[in-house]
């Protein structure tokens, strides 16, 4: 493999050896990305353009082609144009700041990625609500619980003192943050009860 790391965003249903014949059979082909075995998406030239943007040192091939502007990411407001794959060399002496954004954008952008290297393919994305949901008990709890007394205790105060429109909008976060803490709870004890089901 000529790279070390591989981005795209589908198809997602393959294991690690089907992900390396695809690469490889593109390899042999010329490695265009623009016939690579993958599926378009703006997705992969939002990914492209963040990581050029947070990390412009880093070495890629891609059949993305990022909209030069000087206009921030948060206010350009258009899609990138559709790509299929991003093709990253990771050297050893590579900031692990480098690192970290790739991985932060394939989670931001639920991407699949490939490490050439070890050869294993991640769903970062998945892999993190997953760690999430594994480390909820008992620090996530205590948070969520902080978060949904607070919540609710600035909801109540709102409605009790009763001054127009800043009441109304307090309130309004109040009850938000106890609703989400309560949510938290439910998903997180769904969550637990799954994984404590016996697999028959």
């Amino acid at each position: 493999m000529t790279f070390d790391l591989y981005v795209w965003s589908s198809p997602r249903d393959l294991d690690e050896d089907r992900a390396e014949e695809l690469l490889k059979g593109w390899h042999a082909a010329g490695a265009d990305p623009a016939t690579s075995p993958f599926e378009p998406s703006t997705d992969i030239g939002w990914f492209c353009r963040e990581l050029m943007e947070d990390a412009p040192g880093v070495e890629v091939v891609t059949d993305a082609t990022p909209r030069q502007t000087r206009v921030p990411i948060w206010m350009s407001g258009t899609d990138e144009p559709p790509a299929r794959l991003v093709a990253i060399r990771v050297r050893p002496d590579t900031p692990r700041d480098t690192l970290e954004a790739i991985l932060g954008l394939a989670v931001k952008y639920d991407l699949v990625l490939f490490d050439a290297r070890s050869r294993r393919l991640h769903l970062p994305l998945e892999e993190m609500s997953a760690y999430a949901d594994a480390t909820f008990w008992p620090a996530g709890a205590i948070q969520a619980a902080v978060a949904g007394i607070v919540g609710g205790t600035i909801a109540v105060a709102a409605w009790i003192l009763s001054i127009p429109i800043i009441s109304g909008v307090v309130a309004v976060i109040g009850a938000f943050m106890f609703v989400m803490a309560i949510y938290t709870f439910i998903h997180a004890g769904r969550t637990a009860m799954k994984t404590r089901e016996p697999r028959e």
